[in-house]
């Protein structure tokens, strides 16, 4: 397999992540409850839009290298709860584990490919703030 291919399917791996992430995010808003939670609702939602907007800068660099963008999703990635507290601990570690892989895949990502390493970097940053932004609100 081509480094191409292998770069393409690891985008595609996070390609369906994020769209489990944004369905997580987005029905977690739709649950939530509690002091605050109009509040808590809002920015989940505004995560979920972030976790969108991450989908389709994949999906853009996926075609620009030759791929075919992912329509699947991880299921695994699809995890329900109904109370911040849980709902806090499992977005902060699914966060974090996206941190680690994105910069994985950056680090065989040549700088000379602009486009794409900034691509990820912004999207790195996306989720370094969001999940500051969570921890913040345990």
């Amino acid at each position: 397999m081509s480094k191409s291919n292998i770069l393409i399917d690891q985008l595609n791996e996070m390609l369906m992540q994020e769209h489990a992430c944004h369905i997580r995010y987005s029905t977690h808003a739709a649950v939530i409850t509690g002091p605050a939670s109009e509040e808590i609702k809002e920015r989940l939602l505004e995560i979920a839009a972030d976790e969108a907007e991450h989908a389709k800068k994949l999906r853009d660099r996926i075609v620009a290298l030759g791929g075919k963008p992912s329509l699947q999703v991880h299921t695994a990635d699809l995890i329900e709860a109904y109370d911040l507290e849980s709902m806090l601990e499992i977005n902060i570690r699914e966060e974090a584990q996206a941190i680690a892989a994105y910069t994985k895949i950056l680090k065989s990502v040549p700088e000379t490919n602009v486009i794409l390493y900034r691509t990820l970097q912004d999207i790195i940053q996306g989720e370094q703030e969001h999940m500051e932004e969570l921890s913040g609100l345990r």
